[in-house]
């Protein structure tokens, strides 16, 4: 009975590493993640869900070296994981885009905002006989004229990541230079 359960034993043992052994490169798990991740990148996830863009690239490039290696197994999991979280990077990249979208046309509408308050800071300047070099901002307003048209421009062209950081540039000079010219007005007034 022992022999009859040792050589059961051997033939199960044999059997498994023949089948181990037969396994292939997950081509398939390969294919299917490297196409996924890169639709991840044709929807601009790499720009609106970069932390899992490159979770899935990662993984994917580390699934490479282990069907280098022959782990099939580990490979195929990781392939399988790495699909999934470039599905998911994708959802991910319109949600933001779509915010980054309405933070554009927030951004718009505050540029709009910020300029007649310049202008009306400007006005008080003015009439506070400081120098005209101070409050006149010729190249200023020629730079955010410029930076403006280039941003619709991102805009309109659906970059909406580019845009958004041309006009919160924008955004922040003019409120900067209100800021400092609202200073320069108090401390004439405190005279």
């Amino acid at each position: 009975m022992k022999k009859g359960l040792s050589v059961v034993g051997i033939v199960i043992i044999a059997f498994l590493l023949l089948i181990l052994g037969c396994q292939s490169a997950p081509q398939k798990e390969l294919t299917d993640a490297k196409a996924a991740l890169q639709k991840a990148q044709e929807m601009e996830a790499d720009k609106y869900a970069s932390d899992l863009f490159n979770q899935a690239k990662d993984s994917i490039a580390e699934a490479d070296n282990l069907i280098a290696s022959k782990k099939y197994t580990e490979a195929k999991e990781l392939l399988i994981s790495a699909k999934t979280v470039a599905e998911s990077a994708v959802q991910q990249a319109v949600a933001t885009k779509d915010e980054t979208k309405t933070e554009v046309e927030d951004f718009r509408a505050a540029i709009d905002s910020d300029r007649k308050q310049l202008a009306e800071t400007q006005n008080l300047a003015k009439q506070w006989k400081l120098p005209d070099a101070v409050w006149t901002l010729t190249a200023e307003t020629s730079r955010w004229d410029q930076g403006q048209q280039r941003a619709s421009t991102e805009y309109d062209a659906g970059n909406y990541y580019l845009a958004k950081q041309l006009y919160a540039q924008i955004h922040q000079e003019i409120t900067s230079k209100d800021n400092e010219l609202r200073n320069l007005i108090m401390g004439k007034q405190k005279k």
